[in-house]
């Protein structure tokens, strides 16, 4: 099975004249689920909305399985490659749940057909089919965080990507989501970007940590090496 890959390459992003990233490099594959973690205005969503092509960058390159944003934008649909997981779940208040998890597909098959395909989605983030016929705001903060990771995954795409999707919740949700993300990963070829401020889970479930800071790349390795890390910011970091 081949690797899904994206490769930063020397990227820079300003907004309205403003730096936000500079010179940050990076490979993220099919079998090594990513965290960035930092500190508050360190970039970290910016640079997710730039993999997924919702901000504009001015320097540098963004490979997505071997072809630029822009080349792919060309040939098709950019966004049929990407799973995106808002912070705040952005789970639509008017529609049930399954019609939330197959929103893409709402105007494309048979209402019986989604049904039962969303509760295959459902299934996969351990909620039962009973969950489909409810609404948003008759779910716990848990349920919604597991309907908004099943929705981003009903498209079969290539390449996830999580802004903070634990955020708010408690450790034993917050594992539990945390394991749902690298299953998927794992079982269905997907490459993972995830941001996270919670960096005690991240060093357990993730591959590769980067850290950033100062709008650059300050460091990045594997979970063990985080660990014994001996530079005193990262340390400093892993405290805080």
């Amino acid at each position: 099975m081949n690797k899904n890959t994206i490769k930063i390459e020397n990227l820079h992003v300003s907004i309205d004249e403003v730096q936000i990233l500079q010179s940050i490099n990076f490979t993220v594959s099919s079998n090594e689920p990513v965290c960035i973690v930092g500190e508050g205005s360190s970039g970290k969503t910016t640079l997710l909305k730039a993999i997924a092509g919702l901000v504009t960058y001015q320097k540098g390159n963004i490979l997505i399985n071997n072809f630029t944003s822009q080349t792919n934008k060309k040939e098709k649909n950019f966004y049929d490659d990407f799973g995106i997981m808002f912070q705040r779940d952005a789970l639509f208040d008017s529609l049930t749940v399954w019609e939330n998890v197959m929103f893409r597909e709402l105007h494309d098959e048979n209402e019986t057909k989604l049904i039962k395909k969303s509760f295959d989605f459902l299934r996969m983030v351990d909620l039962t089919k009973d969950v489909a016929f409810l609404f948003p705001n008759e779910l716990s903060g848990g349920m919604k965080k597991r309907v908004a990771l099943a929705r981003a995954v009903s498209s079969s795409p290539k390449f996830l990507l999580l802004d903070e999707p634990t955020a708010g919740l408690d450790p034993i949700k917050t594992n539990k989501i945390f394991s749902l993300i690298t299953e998927l990963c794992m079982e269905a070829n997907m490459g993972v970007v995830t941001i996270s401020s919670d960096i005690e889970n991240a060093l357990k479930y993730f591959k590769k940590i980067i850290l950033l800071s100062n709008k650059k790349i300050y460091w990045e390795g594997s979970p063990s090496r985080m660990k014994n890390e001996k530079d005193e910011n990262v340390r400093k970091f892993l405290l805080n």
